[in-house]
């Protein structure tokens, strides 16, 4: 699941480079080149998130996580702000694609992890 969303990812970066900047070079070399790269940086970045996470798990939640579960997590939390912040940083908007990157990495991995550590109402027992 994880290659096909770097595949995804690399797609996209291949349409954008060879249509819009690079137009000289073919698209599948462009389309290896990005994978590649795309995978090792990706894997990198999303290492760093997940360990970043895991310390979060540790300070908010009573319980630690192993990293088989944070790493998962942290690739979830990081579906939608990864491929819209290199996007934009792509299209020359490089401040608001590394703030998405950043704030969306806080938001969607802080707020589920807050949301969990909120005490739950216990439902009443009705006595007969």
């Amino acid at each position: 699941m994880y290659f096909c969303g770097l595949a995804w990812i690399s797609l996209w970066t291949t349409i954008i480079d060879s249509f819009f900047l690079q137009k000289d070079i073919p698209i599948v070399i462009w389309f290896v080149l990005h994978f590649i790269f795309i995978a090792i940086a990706v894997l990198l970045y999303l290492l760093l998130m997940a360990y970043l996470t895991k310390g979060f798990v540790r300070l908010l939640l009573p319980r630690t996580w192993a990293y088989r579960q944070t790493f998962p997590y942290t690739v979830a939390t990081n579906l939608w702000t990864f491929p819209l912040g290199m996007l934009l940083y792509q299209l020359g908007h490089h401040q608001i694609g590394v703030a998405l990157l950043i704030l969306g990495h806080f938001v969607y991995t802080l707020a589920p992890l807050w949301i969990a550590r909120s005490p739950k109402p216990r439902a009443s027992r009705k006595s007969r």
